[in-house]
């Protein structure tokens, strides 16, 4: 049976490069491969014309998004999934500045998930906001007494946001567990950057997930900076554990990507 990804894609401007990416992300997967798109800008228009010419759906849930308040956007992808009952493998998080060097990536998945839940970059703990460099963490630690039901115990797991990646089952989970009207009270509550990275790997892990961490040479072209170039991309292709890679940010790097990698 085939595996069936969904791409929860966030995107909010630049019509060229969202099209050059949907057809990267078509061309290294399967021909059933889901890509919806999350608006995160002003311009409401912005991505109708890729998702018709490239049979994408946007989430109807999209709305422009602030530096801290874009941890919604897998909530809301997935309830739209959950809702129109789409029966998906797996949910990935992919962003804007993402795109695939190499194929082979649901194969991948189905061994390294073969007896686990989610899979991501990093898989770290935190406790004590005394002891963590991470902003994002120390600052939701501080303000997580209200929120219990959401960071029980008061534990935080936190990973990197590109490639995150849950079963089907383990999301439903994360849906059920929170109310709909509790999700938007912390939404409308708690503004804090890269709540994407601590919310919903300590939900997971809150409702059972068994998880892990990519292999290593995954994880060296999925970081943060600085922005990776056409010699790191080169590289990428000659190895076949690298799938996505992370960020792509300048237009000459996605230029190659698309028409020569």
């Amino acid at each position: 049976m085939k595996t069936m990804i969904c791409y929860a894609l966030l995107a909010h401007e630049d019509e060229k490069a969202l099209l050059q990416q949907v057809r990267n992300i078509k061309k290294y997967n399967r021909d059933d491969v889901l890509i919806v798109l999350y608006n995160g800008g002003n311009n409401k228009k912005f991505g109708k014309k890729v998702a018709k010419k490239e049979k994408i759906k946007i989430c109807p849930y999209s709305r422009p998004f602030q530096p801290k308040g874009t941890g919604r956007m897998f909530y809301d992808v997935a309830r739209w999934l959950k809702e129109t009952k789409v029966k998906y493998d797996y949910l990935v998080y992919f962003e804007s500045d993402m795109m695939f060097v190499n194929d082979g990536f649901e194969d991948a998945l189905d061994e390294w998930l073969k007896d686990y839940d989610c899979i991501w970059k990093i898989n770290r703990t935190i406790t004590d906001p005394e002891k963590t460099k991470w902003e994002p963490g120390k600052f939701m630690l501080q303000e997580i007494e209200p929120w219990g039901d959401i960071f029980p115990g008061g534990i935080l797991t936190r990973t990197f946001n590109p490639l995150q990646t849950y079963r089907r089952k383990i999301m439903s989970k994360i849906l059920e567990k929170i109310s709909p009207d509790r999700w938007e009270e912390f939404f409308s509550k708690v503004k804090i950057r890269c709540m994407g990275e601590m919310l919903y790997p300590t939900l997971a892990v809150s409702c059972g997930a068994k998880v892990r961490t990519f292999p290593g040479n995954t994880k060296k072209y999925l970081r943060w900076r600085p922005s990776l170039t056409i010699g790191d991309m080169k590289r990428a292709k000659k190895k076949s554990n690298i799938f996505a890679v992370h960020p792509v940010k300048d237009e000459e790097v996605r230029e190659w990507i698309y028409k020569k990698g």
